[in-house]
């Protein structure tokens, strides 16, 4: 398995891939420049989709067609209409109070068409994972966290995965379908700092679960009793999240950051190394699963 670069200009924080499988297209962030890119299977180059004010750390679609977005501003949405727009004005859909310096990170949805979203600090204290429902006041079901990061379900649906990276931790809950609750925690993996911070998470069709790990330059599949399995080296020392696209679901899409780089357009440390902020594709022998659309 290779990782082949996507031609586009180097993100900040490259984060958040995302499957489209009705439009079989690639979408993804980049937080700190506040810019949406997308990448259409069979073109070389990516492109810039949207660009604004807010500081997107999780992107989903809705279903009537609009795109929710989670920023340093709250949840908004870009209605069906607006899409392909590259300056639209999204619309705030959700009165959700975050603190000072406390921005979204990383956000999921469930099979209800529920969004877990978590949220980091400046500090990486404080952080939050919120349960945002249809009809419902938003639900902080996690606090006290220090970087909010990536989520996923098991796919017999028994359990949810999140990740919270300062801690260097992925704890796997109980999920409760018809409520959305999740209890019962357990810590999956636990890691050390020299082996790199667990970061964005998804899941194949196997139950087994793929890792970035930044500061590693990797990407670990982890079998579903927590034991590493196989790593995937990738050319970037900071992949931050992973997601299965492609016509088959079985090419991972690896986003990638220069954050705390030297040289934020070239992606490079004050060595000169490359930190990230390239996406690439690998394509896999194994399957990802379609993500579910929001219903908000």
């Amino acid at each position: 398995m290779k990782a082949i670069p996507l031609v586009h200009p180097v993100c900040h924080l490259g984060e958040c891939p995302l499957w489209n499988p009705e439009e079989k297209i690639l979408y993804w962030t980049d937080i700190l420049k506040g810019k949406i890119w997308r990448y259409i299977p069979g073109h070389q180059e990516a492109e810039l989709y949207w660009e604004g004010d807010h500081k997107v750390g999780g992107i989903a679609f809705s279903r009537d067609g609009g795109m929710i977005l989670c920023s340093d501003k709250g949840v908004y949405k870009i209605p069906a209409e607006e899409r392909g727009k590259r300056r639209a004005i999204p619309k705030k859909i959700i009165d959700l109070r975050l603190i000072a310096n406390e921005r979204f990170n990383d956000i999921t949805t469930d099979p209800r068409g529920r969004l877990y979203a978590g949220t980091k600090c400046n500090n990486n204290k404080n952080g939050k994972l919120f349960l945002i429902e249809k009809g419902m006041p938003p639900r902080i079901l996690l606090e006290g966290l220090g970087i909010s990061n990536g989520m996923t379900f098991s796919i017999d649906l028994k359990y949810f995965y999140h990740t919270d990276s300062s801690a260097l931790t992925i704890t796997r809950y109980h999920y409760d379908i018809h409520t959305g609750n999740i209890s019962q925690p357990e810590i999956f993996y636990r890691g050390e700092e020299k082996n790199g911070y667990p970061d964005g998470i998804t899941i194949d069709t196997e139950d087994h679960l793929w890792v970035a790990f930044w500061g590693a330059s990797s990407v670990r599949r982890f079998n579903p009793h927590g034991k590493r399995v196989h790593e995937l080296k990738i050319p970037a020392r900071q992949p931050s999240s992973v997601m299965f696209g492609g016509e088959k679901l079985n090419e991972l899409f690896i986003t990638s950051a220069c954050e705390g780089g030297d040289d934020i357009e070239k992606g490079l440390d004050a060595e000169g190394n490359f930190l990230g902020g390239i996406t690439y594709k690998v394509i896999t022998p194994y399957q990802g699963r379609p993500e579910w659309p929001a219903d908000l």
